[in-house]
Order: C-alpha cells, then sequence, then structure tokens
C-alpha cells in the first residue's frame, strides 16, 4: 500500500539585504507634497487601508491613486522595488529627533517673529495654519497605532501590558493588529483600571481556572475539603462582576454540604442539624437563576440529636428528611442527589415525592425494604396460583396500588441513566412484571445495577427484556439461570454493552460463559465472582483441546474470583489460565484473581518487585497480625455453605442453601499477602544460570540469577486493590451498600477532617485574625463513588 502526501506552499514574506534596508525621505516625492500642498487629505480608515492594500507596507494616500511605473516592466523590477519599503516608523530615531528639533526652531522664530506678523502669530500660537499654506504629513502608519520611535521595551507601569512591548516582524500585516482585542484596549492610553486587561479573557479560560481550583480542593490527596473549595469559590466571586458570573456557575452546579453544621449556626438556629440546608433553600428560592444552576446535591447524613433514644422514635429522622425533600423542591434541573438514601417500604414520603417532580434526575438509588406495617400486605408466594419451582419461602407480593405507587415515580425521568436497586431482606418488587414495565418508562437508561432481587422479582424473562444497556451488575440475583445470560448475550441489543458482573449469579454452565464472551463485541470490563466454579458437560469435554476455549477480543479488564477452592486450582481457573495464555485475550491489561493458590494467574503477568503495600504487614484482621505468611492461598476466604458442583447444573437443581446470604468475595488484603509469599519464594528460584569455567574448560563455579515470578514481556498487571469506593473485605467490587455509605463523611474509628488550616501561615503572624482566618468545623472529606 502506497501512501500519498500533498503540501501546499506558501509565499515567503519579501526577503530583505543590508543594502536594501535604507532611510527614505518621506518628503522626497514633491508631487505627492503638492497635491496635498492644495487640499487636505482627509485621514484614511484603518480597516479600509488594511483590505485595500495588497502589499505588506502602507503607502500615502496621494500615492495610492498615481499610476505604477511597473506596469508595463518587467516582474524582476516589480519585486525589487517591493524590496525597498518606504520609511518604516520606528526604525530610525535619530531622524525622528532632528525633525522634531527643527520643528522646535521653526516654532520658536515663528513666535519671535509674530510681533510684526498678526496672522504668522496667531497661527504659531494656536498650532493650526491656514488651509492654503500649510501641508498635511500624516503620520507614520504604525506610528498611528500607537507605537513611536525604536522598537524597545517600554518602562512597565505596575503589572500592566503595552503595546509598544510587543515585538512584532516587518512584514506582518496590519490587519492582524487591527482583529487584537488587547490592541483596542490601548487605543485610549494607558491609564485604566487595573482589571480591565484581565476582563478581556475568554470566558472559558476563566472556567478553567475555576474548575482546576475546584479539582486541587477535591483531589484524593488533597488536604483540602469541599467546605474550603466553596469558600475559595466564593472570593473568586467578590472580585468583579466577571468572576462573579462564572465562579456562581462552578459553586453551584455541584452543591456539597458534609459534615455537621458549626456551632454558630447550631446556637443561631436553635436547631441541631439543617442549618445550612435552610440558608441554601432561602438562597435559592429567593434567586431562580441560581437555583436553575443547582445539578448536583450532595446533603449531610442525619444526626440524632442530643440525649436521643431509641425509645423516643425516630420523629427526628422524618424532620431531616423533609428538609431534604423541600431543598430539592428547590432545584428544579436537579440531576443527581447524593448523602444519605432513605428506605422506601411502599409508603408515601415527601423525599421520594419530590425526586419523582425532578424531570432532568439522572441517578436514582432505591433501597426497598418490606411493605409498612400499616399497609396492606399482599399474599404470600406460598398461595400464590403464580408459585414457581424453587421459589417457595419468598416474599410477599405487593398489592396492586403499591406497584403502581412504583411505577409512577418513574414516569417523568425521562433523562435517567443511571439506576440502582437494592432489596432488603423481605424486600420484592413481585410480579415480575413490574420491573420490566418499570424500565419501559426510562428510554435514557445505560446503567443498571440491581441486588438481592428475589426470583419473583427478577428472572430470565427480566433478564431478556431489559433495554440496550452500556453497563449491567446484577449481585445475589438467583432467579436467573445460565442458558438465560446465554440467550441475553446473543440479543441484538447488548451489542453496546460495555461491562457486565456477576457476583453470586449461579452461572453454572462453563459454554455459556464462552458464548457470554464470544456474543459481546464490546465488553470491557467482566467480573465474576461466586462460591463455586462454572463446570464443562460431559459431552463437550473433547472441546478443551482447542484452545483458547474462552476468549474476547476486547475485555481490558477481568476479576475472577471462584471461592470453593481455597487450596488448590479447580476446571475453571485451570481453562481460564491456559486460554489466557493462549492468547485468547489480546487486549486484556487489568487482572484481579484474588484466590490464586498455585500461582496459575500471577505467571502469566508481568514481574513486579513487590505486591503488597507497606501497611498490609502490620493491618490487624479480626485476631491476626501479619507474621509469618503461607506460600499457599490459605488466607483465602471460607468456601461457601454451597457444596462445589462436579456436572452440569441448573438453577432448579441447586440447593436450597444457595439463597441464603453468601460472602462477598476473597479477602484482597489477605490476597495480597499470600501473593507476596509467592513473589519472595520465587525469589530463591533462579531463572537464568551462568557457568564459569577455568582455564581447561572445566565447570568452576555455577550462578543462578534473576529470580522472579511473572512472564516477561506480558503487558497484564496483576492487580489486588480494590475499586474505588470498595473495600478488601467485600472482594474489591463496589455494591449498592458502598454507594450509600458516607464516602469518607463520618470521622469516626480515628479518622481526621479538615479544619481548613492547612493554608495557614506558620510562625509568626502580624494579625490576630490570621489565627482564625482559615478555620472551620471540623468536617471529612467526603467523596462521590461510582459503581
Amino acid at each position: 500500500m502506497t501512501s500519498t502526501a500533498t503540501i501546499k506552499a506558501f509565499p515567503l514574506p519579501p526577503a530583505f539585504t543590508a543594502a536594501d534596508l535604507y532611510s527614505i525621505d518621506e518628503h522626497a516625492d514633491d508631487g505627492a507634497g503638492a497635491a496635498c500642498s492644495k487640499e487636505q487629505v482627509p485621514r484614511v480608515n484603518r480597516t479600509t487601508r488594511a483590505a485595500s492594500q495588497s502589499s505588506a507596507y502602507p503607502a500615502y494616500p496621494g500615492q495610492q491613486s498615481a499610476p505604477s511605473r511597473f506596469q508595463n516592466g518587467p516582474p524582476e523590477a516589480f519585486h525589487a522595488a517591493l524590496k525597498r519599503p518606504q520609511k518604516l516608523a520606528g526604525t530610525s530615531s535619530a531622524n525622528n529627533n532632528n525633525n522634531q528639533h527643527n520643528n522646535n526652531n521653526n516654532n520658536r522664530t515663528n513666535v519671535n517673529n509674530g510681533g510684526r506678523g498678526g496672522g504668522g502669530a496667531a497661527a504659531a500660537r494656536t498650532g493650526n495654519s491656514s488651509p492654503t499654506n500649510s501641508v498635511f504629513r500624516p503620520p507614520p502608519p504604525l506610528a498611528q497605532e500607537g507605537i513611536t520611535g525604536p522598537r524597545k521595551r517600554a518602562a512597565s507601569v505596575g503589572n500592566r501590558m503595552h503595546l509598544s512591548t510587543l515585538e512584532t516582524s516587518s512584514w506582518v500585516r496590519e490587519s492582524v493588529y487591527l482583529s487584537s482585542p488587547i490592541r483596542s484596549a490601548f487605543k485610549h492610553g494607558p491609564d485604566r483600571r487595573p482589571d480591565e486587561l484581565f476582563g478581556l479573557l475568554p470566558g472559558e479560560v476563566l472556567d478553567l481556572v475555576l474548575r482546576s481550583l475546584k479539582g486541587l480542593h477535591l483531589d484524593k490527596n488533597s488536604d483540602s475539603c469541599a467546605t474550603c473549595m466553596m469558600r475559595d469559590l466564593c472570593s473568586a466571586a467578590l472580585c468583579s462582576r466577571r468572576w462573579y458570573k462564572h465562579a456562581r456557575v462552578v459553586l453551584y452546579e455541584d452543591i456539597q454540604l458534609v459534615g455537621s453544621d458549626s456551632a454558630a449556626h447550631k446556637k443561631r438556629f436553635k436547631q441541631n442539624q439543617g442549618n445550612r440546608m435552610a440558608l441554601l433553600r432561602r438562597t435559592l428560592r429567593s434567586n431562580p437563576d441560581i437555583a436553575a444552576l443547582v445539578r448536583s446535591l450532595k446533603v449531610p447524613h442525619p444526626e440524632p440529636p442530643p440525649n436521643w433514644s431509641a425509645s423516643k422514635g425516630m420523629l427526628w429522622l422524618e424532620q431531616y428528611e423533609d428538609r431534604v425533600a423541600a431543598l430539592v423542591m428547590a432545584c428544579p434541573k436537579l440531576e443527581r442527589l447524593s448523602g444519605p438514601t432513605p428506605s422506601y417500604d411502599h409508603s408515601f414520603k415527601k423525599i421520594f415525592h419530590a425526586l419523582s417532580t425532578r424531570t432532568a434526575l439522572k441517578d436514582m438509588t432505591w433501597i426497598l425494604e418490606p411493605p409498612a406495617p400499616n399497609a396492606p400486605q399482599g399474599q404470600r408466594m406460598d398461595n400464590s396460583p403464580s408459585k414457581q419451582r424453587g421459589q417457595s419461602g419468598g416474599p410477599a407480593m405487593l398489592e396492586p396500588a403499591q406497584g403502581d405507587a412504583f411505577l409512577s415515580s418513574h414516569r417523568n425521568w425521562t433523562s435517567l441513566t443511571k439506576l440502582s436497586i437494592l432489596c432488603q431482606p423481605g424486600a420484592t418488587l413481585a410480579p415480575h412484571r413490574l420491573l420490566s414495565k418499570t424500565l419501559t418508562y426510562l428510554p435514557s437508561l445505560q446503567h443498571l445495577h440491581l441486588c438481592n432481587l428475589p426470583p419473583n422479582a427478577f428472572n430470565d424473562n427480566n433478564l431478556l427484556s431489559l433495554p440496550p444497556l452500556k453497563s449491567l451488575i446484577l449481585s445475589r440475583i438467583v432467579g436467573i439461570t445460565s442458558s438465560g445470560l446465554t440467550s441475553f448475550a446473543t440479543r441484538a441489543n447488548t451489542s453496546r454493552l460495555e461491562r457486565l458482573e456477576l457476583r453470586h449469579t449461579p452461572l453454572t454452565s462453563l459454554p455459556a460463559l464462552a458464548r457470554i464472551f464470544s456474543h459481546l463485541p464490546s465488553l470491557r470490563v467482566f467480573a465474576l465472582a461466586q462460591s463455586f466454579p462454572p463446570v464443562m458437560p460431559e459431552t463437550d469435554s473433547f472441546a478443551l483441546w482447542m484452545m483458547p476455549y474462552l476468549a474476547s477480543a476486547s475485555i481490558v479488564k477481568l476479576h475472577w474470583d471462584i471461592t470453593s477452592h481455597p487450596a488448590t486450582t479447580n476446571s475453571a481457573d485451570d481453562i481460564l489460565a491456559r486460554s489466557i495464555e493462549a492468547g485468547g485475550f489480546p487486549a486484556l491489561t487489568i487482572l484481579r484473581t484474588p484466590n490464586d493458590p498455585e500461582a496459575r494467574f500471577q505467571a502469566l503477568c508481568r514481574p513486579v518487585h513487590h505486591i503488597c503495600l507497606p501497611t498490609d504487614r502490620f493491618y490487624r484482621h479480626n485476631t491476626l497480625i501479619g507474621g509469618s505468611i503461607p506460600a499457599s492461598g490459605s488466607f483465602s476466604a471460607p468456601s461457601s455453605p454451597v457444596s462445589p458442583i462436579h456436572k452440569s447444573a441448573t438453577t432448579m437443581s441447586l440447593p436450597a442453601t444457595i439463597y441464603a446470604p453468601s460472602s462477598s468475595g476473597t479477602d484482597l488484603h489477605k490476597a495480597r499477602l499470600a501473593a507476596q509469599a509467592r513473589l519472595e519464594a520465587a525469589h530463591d528460584v533462579p531463572r537464568f544460570t551462568f557457568s564459569l569455567t577455568d582455564d581447561d574448560s572445566q565447570v568452576a563455579q555455577t550462578i543462578g540469577v534473576a529470580g522472579f515470578l511473572g512472564t516477561l514481556g506480558s503487558k497484564i498487571t496483576y492487580h489486588l486493590l480494590p475499586d474505588e469506593g470498595a473495600t478488601d473485605e467485600q472482594g474489591g467490587l463496589v455494591d449498592v451498600l458502598d454507594l450509600v455509605a458516607d464516602g469518607g463523611e463520618a470521622l469516626a474509628g480515628g479518622r481526621e477532617g479538615c479544619t481548613g488550616r492547612w493554608n495557614q501561615k506558620e510562625g509568626e503572624v502580624a494579625d490576630k485574625k490570621e489565627k482564625e482566618k482559615w478555620w472551620h468545623t471540623e468536617r471529612g472529606r467526603w467523596r462521590r463513588l461510582e459503581a
């Protein structure tokens, strides 16, 4: 294949030589002077002159209409003339000084002779002469632009910029200066407001500066917090009206109220919590323009009043939720509400009604509870005529009115892109048609996260009716089967799926997993965590000779955690390791396999010096302190009560104990210690051996070097760190409960917060107020979590 390139040639500016750059007398042309002496020539407009002239050098108005003497001559003479420009302004300071000195002498002579000529004296005093007796001499072109004299750096006044300090090439066209906004700022002289030049910056630059400031405060490794960020943005908004316009957007589009209220607010408003929310609600209600800017809102976690006990009831929590609902109603374009997520027990609450009216909402998390005791109860699944096999003992079905109320909450959410649903023990969304009908009201849905839904709420029918998604997370969903997952992967609307996580979902068939990999072309992240390995049917055992059996050309990150074999490698682990080694995952760069007792996966990754963190050996877990580290994977989590399955199975044939809550996965802290032990053991086994011989070609010494664990040249990273917001104990994957957690806001457990004094000066201060200038109530450093 031959590549073709096109090169465009542009004319260069006229080249000058030392012989061509000589001074030309501006008044040498008598014809031009005579023409100007008859009638005063008005000043030519700069824009018109720059557009009409074809040359890069300006000419006098009297010479523009004169016929060119090179019109009929050879081209060489015309180009030679272009190399001889008229006198450039500022090229000769000596001539300018001499001309100015001669003019002063002439004026002095006219003044002395003014007693004998009244007309001449009057003309000399006023500085004007008769049109018939004076000759109009326009100033040099660049002098009209504000540059006089030679090009040299002028004295700087403060921090202001002057156009005379800008050095430009002589061949640059005048239109470049005419289009410059900085040039227009100097046309009235250097005396102006200090911030006038700053106001010439585009609004995009100011937005970039303010968002960078916000990012510095909220960075993961920053010592600051959201309170310090809002304080600096408020200070920026008070600088000028231009700052206020852009700082107001950055401040109010993402509001973060973190931690408890200050003692001054509690004393002033005489309530324990909700003071900042009340002030914010008053601001938003009085300024509709500001209220329309709010896109994301973070409310603080509720705090019980002093001397509160469970016997006094939860009235304070209901009042807190009502304040949050009133604040939500003041934000007409709210897209996301972060902070504590109240539980939904199918009874009316103001907070859920307020969220249902936000048409721009893009993120919603449901924590479903069993129906309230005062609400009408539905029929039990045991008495329902639609009872299915293996679903006995399930939660109660909802009444039609309760299902309609849940369904009506989604009617206005046409912009919703993320939906997370968690069913607490005893809660449900039965019948299963309720969830499928709910998703039809969400045309913009892209990310779905379902956790602990019972079989009567989500099964294979719901899985096959899902809309086109970009990410799907199924955690402890036991109502689906391997055949349902296979049929889901082969549907046309799954071609955009980029992330699929199956956590303790009964994936029993290894061929089903192979079909999932082969039918999802956009899959980039895949996670499988369960207590038993998927098995290979006996009729398909011959296919294992064809490697790679599991293959995906798009997967970049793979999480694989089978907890049933803590000491040995199971058959599914062996097939996956052989598939990776055979090149079945060419795009794979991150591999997380916490349960890897024989280092099958660790040996496929690039060699590293260490895996565990510096604090892992001193981390106290239960009653064990990092000391002796076994080389095997005995640190893995205990196996699930489900016994290992040695042949093909379906959901209906699994034991009843599979519906019991299972462990989330292998502890990553223990997995790092075990991986580090295997790595250190490999250092004692050399990979290369050198034999030293003497003069008689006898081996005198043998040296073994380079003991490591891994594959040289591999691009796969052995990753044993949790995702952002997850914990080591939960296996490193983010669940719904992690999304509604405190996110670093709570100060319990010895966690240090921010008091704002990270910006305080050290040592002596000149003002007493400097000590408390930056101080605020200690608050945690909250960060938003993403699944």
